[in-house]
C-alpha cells in the first residue's frame, strides 16, 4: 500500500483505521495553498521576489472573490511572504529543488510518498523542509527521522549531515533538527512494525 507521509502520523496513532485514512480525499484550493505556489514561483532559476509576488496576487485575484475580508487576507499574505524571503536568506542555503517527490519503500509492498516543501544544499550537507501550518508538536512526528533516513541513503551522504525540519507558517521561521543514530534506527524500526501491521488489516 502505498500512503503519504502527510498521513503517517494518523496511521501511526490508527493503524487499524489505514484504508479510510488512505481515503480521504483532498480538500479545495486554499490561499495558503496559492501562497505556497508563489514560494515556488520565488525559488524557480531566473524568478525573484518581485515576480512572486506579482505571480500571488494574479492567482488570489483568479480564484477568490474580491471583498474587504479577503482583501485583508491578501495583504497578510503578502506580508508573510516577504517575511520568508528574509528568513530563508538568513539560513544562507543553496537552494537545490522545490516539492520534491519522494518515495520511501518500507518492507512487504507498503511505501511512503509524497512532497517535500523543499530542499536545499547546506555548508556540509543538506536540508529537507515540509511546510507546518497548525500547533503540532513536528519534531515528535515519525516521519522526519524517516526522511533524514531516505535522504542520507538517496544522497550517499552521512545521516549527520542532513538536517529535516519545516518552515513554521504561523511563528513565520525555518526549524530544523538532526536525529541521532539511536533515534533514526527506532524511527525504522517503528515504521517496519506499523508496515506489518498494515499488512495483516490489508492482505
Amino acid at each position: 500500500m502505498k500512503f503519504s507521509h502527510t498521513k503517517l502520523e494518523q496511521i501511526r496513532n490508527n493503524p487499524g483505521n489505514i484504508k479510510q485514512i488512505v481515503s480521504d480525499g483532498r480538500g479545495s484550493f486554499s490561499k495558503n495553498a496559492a501562497w505556497k505556489f508563489s514560494i515556488k514561483k520565488y525559488h524557480q532559476k531566473d524568478s525573484n521576489k518581485d515576480f512572486a509576488f506579482r505571480y500571488f496576487e494574479e492567482m488570489f485575484e483568479r480564484n477568490f472573490v474580491d471583498n474587504n475580508a479577503n482583501r485583508i487576507i491578501k495583504v497578510e499574505l503578502l506580508e508573510k511572504l516577504e517575511r520568508y524571503v528574509e528568513d530563508y536568506e538568513k539560513q544562507k542555503f543553496e537552494f537545490y529543488d522545490y516539492s520534491n517527490r519522494i518515495s520511501i519503500d518500507i518492507n512487504h509492498g507498503n511505501m511512503i510518498s509524497g512532497e517535500i516543501f523543499r530542499f536545499d544544499k547546506t555548508e556540509n550537507g543538506f536540508a529537507v523542509t515540509l511546510f507546518h501550518n497548525d500547533d503540532s508538536i513536528w519534531i515528535k512526528e515519525l516521519r522526519y527521522p524517516l526522511l533524514q533516513i531516505h535522504f542520507s541513503d538517496k544522497l550517499n551522504c552521512p545521516a549527520e549531515f542532513v538536517k529535516v525540519g519545516v518552515y513554521n507558517f504561523i511563528d513565520e521561521i525555518h526549524e530544523y533538527n538532526t536525529f541521532d543514530e539511536l533515534t533514526l534506527h527506532q524511527s525504522w524500526d517503528e515504521i517496519v512494525k506499523i508496515s506489518g501491521e498494515i499488512n495483516r488489516i490489508v492482505l
